[in-house]
C-alpha cells in the first residue's frame, strides 16, 4: 500500500480495487472528523499504513503481526482480544477489516468498548460479499443486522451503517479481477499469460469495470455488497 493513501485517488486505483478504495475513503473521512492532537487506537493496524492519515493526531497501531512480514509500522505488538491499555484511554478508534478474522468477535467488540472513554467514536468496516482471506484466519461474514445486534449488545450506539456498494459495484469489482484471475490459469505458457492479462486489464478493468460501478445506483436497496462501514459511539455508562 503506498506511503500516502490521500495521494491515491486516481481513476486507474478505483477501479482496480474499488473495495480497498472505499474502505481508505471512509478511514480518510474519518481522520477529517477528528480534531488535532486527539488519540486514537488502529487495532489490527496491520503495517500502521493508516498512520499517514492521521498526522495531526496520536496514532497508536496495534497488531499481532501475523500477515505483514515487518512490525516496523506498528507501536505495540499484542493480541488485539486483549489491549494492553487503561480504561477508556482513548477518543477513538477504528478497526478495519478485522472483525472477521477475531474468532471470539464478542471479546474484541468488548475491548473496544474498554479503551473507549464514554462518548468516543468507532470506526468498524467488515466484508460481507467477498472471497476468503487470510488464510487461515477468516472466520465470519456479518450482514447489516448481526452488526447491528452485535454493537448494541457491547456498549455501542450506532450512528450510521453504510454499505460499500451495491450489486453493479460488486459486480464491478469481481469484472475488475477478472484478469488476475485468468494470469493463474495452468497449461498456457507465462508470455502469452502477460499478454493476455494486459488486454483484459484494459477491456474488464479500466473499460467494463467502471460502467458497471457507474449503474450502481439503480441499485436501490443494495443488499448484494462488498461490505459494511459502521460509525458507532461509545455508550455513557
Amino acid at each position: 500500500m503506498p506511503e500516502n493513501l490521500r495521494n491515491k485517488t486516481t481513476m486507474r486505483d478505483k477501479f482496480k480495487n474499488i473495495n480497498r478504495y472505499l474502505v481508505n475513503q471512509s478511514v480518510n473521512e474519518f481522520s477529517n472528523e477528528i480534531n488535532d492532537g486527539e488519540n486514537i487506537l488502529d487495532v489490527g493496524a496491520g503495517s500502521g499504513h493508516y498512520r499517514c492519515l492521521f498526522k495531526n493526531k496520536q496514532y497508536v497501531a496495534i497488531d499481532m503481526g501475523l500477515e505483514q512480514s515487518t512490525i516496523q509500522g506498528l507501536d505495540v505488538v499484542g493480541d488485539i482480544c486483549f489491549l494492553p491499555f487503561k480504561n477508556s484511554s482513548f477518543k477513538n478508534v477504528i478497526c478495519i477489516e478485522v472483525l472477521e478474522h477475531v474468532w471470539d468477535s464478542k471479546k474484541l467488540l468488548q475491548e473496544l468498548n474498554r479503551v473507549l472513554e464514554n462518548g468516543g467514536k468507532l470506526l468498524l468496516t467488515v466484508p460481507l460479499c467477498f472471497g476468503e482471506h487470510m488464510q487461515p484466519y477468516d472466520f465470519y461474514r456479518y450482514t447489516s443486522f448481526s452488526l447491528v445486534k452485535l454493537l448494541e449488545m457491547n456498549g455501542f450506539k450506532l450512528m450510521e451503517i453504510t454499505p460499500r456498494g451495491g450489486y453493479y459495484t460488486l459486480l464491478g469489482y469481481l469484472t475488475a479481477n477478472l484478469p488476475d484471475q485468468m494470469y493463474k490459469v495452468d497449461g498456457v505458457l507465462p508470455i502469452l499469460r502477460k499478454i493476455l492479462k494486459i488486454f483484459l486489464r484494459i477491456a474488464f478493468t479500466y473499460i467494463l469495470a467502471p460502467v458497471l460501478i457507474s449503474m450502481d445506483r439503480f441499485d436501490k436497496k443494495k443488499h448484494f455488497t462488498l461490505g459494511y462501514i459502521c460509525k458507532v459511539q461509545k455508550v455513557f455508562s
